[in-house]
C-alpha cells in the first residue's frame, strides 16, 4: 500500500513539472509588442516554439497566429478568413481570372517578403489551391478532384 502511495506521488509530481516546464511564460517584450498590435484581443493562447512566441486568438471571425522573437520583434502573422476578408483588388482579381469558382478559404502569410495569400476556390468537380500576392497576381499552386462528390 505504501508503494501504490509512493508510486501516485512520484507519477503527480512528474506530471506538474512537466505542465509547469512546457508553459514558459511570455516575456515582457513580447507582451508589449503583442499588446500594441493586437489591442481588444482576448483568449490568447501562447506557445514557445524555442526562439519565438506564438499568439494564437480569434477577433472578429478570423483566426491569427502571430509569431515573435525573444526580443518583441513581430516575425510573421499568419490569418485564416474567407472571401470578405480579402483586400479588394485581391477579390477583384482573384473572381476575374476564376470565374464560376467560389472562394472557400484564404490564408494570409505577412512577414518580411511583404503579404502573401493561399486561396482555396471552390467549384462542382474540384478544389483549386492558388497563389496570390498584394498586387492580385495569382498562379495555381494545385488542383484536386473533390471527394465529396
Amino acid at each position: 500500500m505504501k508503494s501504490l502511495i509512493l508510486s501516485a506521488a512520484v507519477i503527480f509530481a512528474l506530471t506538474f513539472n512537466a505542465a509547469a516546464a512546457a508553459a514558459e511564460p511570455v516575456n515582457e517584450k513580447v507582451l508589449k509588442t503583442f499588446s500594441l498590435i493586437f489591442k481588444d484581443v482576448n483568449n490568447v493562447s501562447w506557445s514557445n516554439t524555442g526562439k519565438h512566441f506564438e499568439a494564437y486568438f480569434v477577433a472578429n471571425d478570423i483566426k491569427t497566429r502571430a509569431l515573435l522573437d525573444v526580443n518583441g520583434n513581430l516575425i510573421q502573422t499568419i490569418r485564416y478568413y474567407k472571401e470578405d476578408g480579402l483586400p479588394s483588388n485581391i477579390l477583384y482579381s482573384i473572381k476575374k481570372a476564376h470565374q464560376g469558382k467560389d472562394i472557400w478559404g484564404v490564408t494570409e502569410v505577412s512577414n518580411h517578403n511583404g503579404v502573401n495569400y493561399r486561396i482555396v476556390l471552390k467549384d462542382d468537380k474540384s478544389y483549386t489551391h492558388i497563389n496570390a500576392n498584394s498586387t492580385g497576381d495569382s498562379e495555381v499552386v494545385k488542383k484536386y478532384k473533390r471527394g465529396d462528390k
